[in-house]
């Protein structure tokens, strides 16, 4: 049975391949000598059993990767691109205050400022926000004690026609590109002109669902992540003939849509520590709900009931927020990795074995398609994802690359 080995090192990322080792064909580090080996006996066709063999390097003070005796080719393994598409939330709640001099807007933008500022120039990102198709409203105000206040008069709220309509967020507001200086401006840019506006409502739902779509249809290199900023639940877009527009369901099937198309959903919840008695409009519930179907976790093995999202609050709130951002950029960067074909042409994907080695200690790796601890194939088996402690290793080790 032909059988590739991949041997995931921190500092080091190659793959081995050639005919699969048998239980009883020692595993060899690359100076000859040998480790151990437990082969587990995956299936053929790639969509079944639990993962990796046991395989560790043998001795000598730098064996290298460990590889079968019968293995062929060692070949590099390259992370996967990374292409961040930012869905920041400008509705009129964003301007409630932090603190006296600083609202959730001023201190989100300003943290999407720095993250933009700092990601690796080959990283390809762009901008959406919601609501979009219409005009910021004058009839509403933060008081004085830090709430919304709405006199509107007929007429002067917008309606649903545009801005609760999935097309209008299939146009982003900056493209998808390298992060070159220009780009990280563009950015920048464009948030700082919605500082003053009020924008009516959160049409989460069709503001998720064209984003990802967008996202989708752009059919880019790599692995494409959108990232949500948003203080709120879906609001504003019901009306008579669909009275069930604003229903958490509509922006979780968007969610889980996009995921299935290969585009994950990261949610960074705003002040998502208000807790209500009804579950349904529990925001920091909803939220977690939302990133669970996205694909996404803020650590491994977190509850999709309740704390998948990351949580950004008022006590610490700039830190927080950093610390989020961050650890969204390194997994959607750290985690992801292009399968190499061996010189003999594909693997069999039921026979791949990875380990991954940090601070010269290798451990197998299971494959886990529950997504939970391990590793997995992404849709078309060219891609792996790491994921729960294997994938922490990776963003913690500084020579991950």
């Amino acid at each position: 049975m032909k059988r590739s080995l991949l041997v995931v090192a921190l500092s080091s990322l190659v793959v081995a391949s050639g005919f699969g080792c048998s239980d009883s064909d020692p595993i060899t580090g690359s100076d000859g000598e040998e480790g151990s080996h437990d082969d587990d006996g995956g299936d053929d066709d790639g969509e079944g059993g639990s993962g990796a063999g046991d395989a560790t390097g043998g001795g000598g003070s730098d064996p290298g990767p460990a590889v079968c005796p019968d293995a062929t080719d060692v070949l590099p393994v390259e992370p996967a691109a990374s292409n961040l598409l930012f869905l920041l939330d400008r509705s009129g709640s964003m301007h409630l205050r932090v603190t006296d001099t600083d609202t959730r807007w001023t201190l989100t933008t300003a943290g999407l400022s720095n993250i933009v500022s700092s990601l690796p120039s080959d990283t390809v990102a762009g901008l959406a926000m919601f609501p979009s198709g219409d005009q910021p409203v004058t009839c509403c105000e933060i008081t004085a004690g830090n709430y919304v206040d709405c006199t509107c008069a007929d007429g002067e709220l917008p309606d649903t026609a545009s801005r609760c309509d999935e097309t209008t967020y299939e146009s982003l507001a900056v493209s998808m590109a390298p992060l070159t200086s220009s780009q990280e401006s563009a950015i920048i840019g464009k948030v700082a002109v919605s500082d003053t506006e009020f924008y009516w409502g959160t049409p989460l739902a069709p503001a998720l669902g064209g984003t990802l779509d967008a996202a989708s249809a752009l059919g880019l290199d790599g692995i494409t992540s959108v990232v949500l900023l948003t203080d709120g639940l879906p609001t504003s877009c019901e009306t008579t003939s669909d009275p069930a527009a604003n229903d958490i369901a509509r922006a979780l099937d968007a969610a889980a849509l996009g995921a299935a198309n290969g585009v994950r959903t990261y949610v960074v919840g705003i002040d998502a520590e208000a807790a209500s008695s009804d579950p349904a409009t529990d925001l920091a519930i909803n939220l977690s709900q939302l990133a669970s179907a996205g694909g996404t976790a803020a650590y491994p093995g977190c509850d999709a009931a309740s704390d998948c999202a990351y949580r950004v609050n008022n006590n610490n709130f700039e830190q927080a927020l950093a610390d989020a951002l961050e650890s969204i950029a390194l997994e959607a960067s750290s985690c992801t990795f292009v399968l190499p074909m061996p010189n003999g042409g594909e693997p069999d994907y039921g026979a791949v074995n990875i380990t991954v080695t940090s601070g010269g200690d290798t451990e197998a790796i299971s494959r886990d398609t529950t997504h939970t601890n391990g590793w997995d194939y992404l849709p078309g088996n060219d891609k792996f994802r790491l994921y729960g402690e294997a994938c922490e290793m990776m963003k913690a080790d500084a020579g991950a690359q």
